[in-house]
């Protein structure tokens, strides 16, 4: 796999010197390629970055990663820095092999203080506890801005989960977490949740396949409730109808009180609208009858083209762009997948269970405005719950609402499948390196 990985990256590098440059659009436009870093001394950063990691291979007894290596080697060709890294176990397949280690690369950022690092993904690495904390001591290390951490298929362990989450606290810059594949159990996402505490600046976690219960539910809920994470994703555990509500319960509950006062506002406005035109026309009517007896003043003949003018002067005026702050903290939620999650009524004493939860879930779709997407694929919620979602949908559609892009399961009638599709469609998978089954 790496050696195909690599021979895309070395034709992409060599295509792109051969192509000559081309007119059309450059900045803003659709097919437009996105700009490389570049920066001062690159060349001098990346040979130095290059050697000490190969270094510290030598010292450890392992190789370098080859994807690394032929992405460094392209930015020195190319002049510029390189800000994503992706690690991945290699093979030993005979006596006298050398694994890629994660400590080397680590050590190696460390030692050449390469502040340019934006991007880790960790693939199918068994991580130990050490390397766990080998590498929340680089994000506690705040020169090091990293916007995205992945450990996907890590093998981590909850008491591991509990020292990575420890170091969100100090890494201000942090804004997605994955951790797809590692099945550390409703006990490693409470310690998820403990790290998360008073955390401002992560706003995705992803958790698929993490072998994650109906109690994972409340500890999803409070990170949700009391952080600025807004796109969960939790594809292929075990939450169940209880978990799922846990997890959207404050936010719907948020979401209904935000339509309350909508609701509110937009009526007081058409009362003070409604008073405002009654006083206008009295007004008018004053002025008019004064005309008609030749005894209006001046101040009285200039207020008739008043509100014209007012229109002009408005018309003329641009609004300035708001400068985007801090995303804010509470109960909103964005996105949220959960697809094969047994949310059904197949269990003993829960054949209400899916209509329980979908009502919840249609107070999150009626009035939240920010929600977006929702990912129900291989859940078995019955045709009354999917009725339920349809008229939360329509209801978004009257008020003017943004869509919500929604998958479910195609078990259901075909007028209620195809109102669905045609009120929620345009949901895409996101894609994964790798994609395993969960365990029944």
């Amino acid at each position: 796999m790496l050696k195909s990985r690599n021979r895309v990256a070395d034709n992409s590098q060599t295509n792109r010197k051969k192509m000559p440059k081309k007119g059309g659009k450059k900045k803003g436009g659709k097919k437009g390629k996105k700009k490389t870093k570049t920066v001062a001394g690159a060349d001098a950063i990346i040979q130095k970055l290059l050697k000490g990691y190969e270094r510290n291979c030598a010292l450890t007894e392992s190789q370098p990663s080859p994807w690394i290596r032929n992405a460094l080697k392209g930015c020195l060709e190319n002049g510029t820095v390189l800000d994503k890294f992706i690690i991945e176990s290699s093979v030993v397949e005979k006596e006298g092999d050398m694994p890629v280690l994660l400590e080397p690369l680590l050590a190696a950022i460390r030692q050449e203080r390469y502040i340019h690092i934006r991007d880790l993904r960790i693939w199918n690495y068994p991580m130990s506890h050490e390397n766990t904390a080998t590498l929340g001591l680089l994000l506690e290390k705040q020169c090091y801005p990293l916007r995205l951490v992945e450990c996907m298929d890590c093998l981590m362990e909850p008491y591991s989960v509990m020292r990575f989450a420890r170091s969100f606290r100090a890494c201000d810059t942090l804004t997605t977490i994955s951790l797809d594949y590692n099945e550390f159990g409703d006990e490693g996402c409470r310690n998820l949740s403990k790290g998360m505490e008073g955390n401002v600046t992560v706003l995705s976690i992803s958790m698929c396949f993490c072998d994650l219960g109906p109690e994972s539910g409340k500890y999803l809920g409070n990170i949700v409730s009391r952080t600025a994470v807004r796109d969960l994703f939790l594809d292929g555990n075990n939450l169940e109808c209880e978990g799922a509500i846990d997890i959207i319960k404050l936010c719907a509950e948020q979401a209904n009180f935000e339509a309350f006062q909508k609701a509110e506002k937009a009526r007081l406005k058409a009362e003070e609208e409604a008073l405002k035109a009654e006083q206008e026309r009295e007004g008018r009517h004053r002025v008019h009858s004064a005309l008609s007896g030749g005894m209006a003043s001046g101040s009285e003949k200039e207020d008739l083209g008043g509100d014209e003018k007012k229109k002009k002067k408005k018309k003329g005026k641009k609004k300035k762009k708001k400068e985007e702050g801090p995303p804010p903290v509470g109960p909103w939620l964005r996105k949220l997948h959960l697809a094969d999650n047994g949310i059904d009524n197949v269990a003993f004493g829960k054949e209400f269970a899916p209509i329980i939860f979908v009502r919840v879930l249609k107070k999150l779709i009626m009035g939240s405005e920010s929600f977006e997407e929702l990912d129900l694929e291989d859940n078995l919620i019955g045709d009354l719950s999917a009725r339920e979602i349809v008229e939360a949908l329509e209801h978004r559609k009257e008020e003017k609402m943004g869509g919500v892009k929604l998958k479910t399961t195609h078990k259901l009638q075909a007028d209620t499948f195809k109102n669905i599709c045609k009120l929620g469609a345009g949901l895409k998978k996101k894609k994964k390196k790798g994609k395993k089954k969960k365990k029944k």
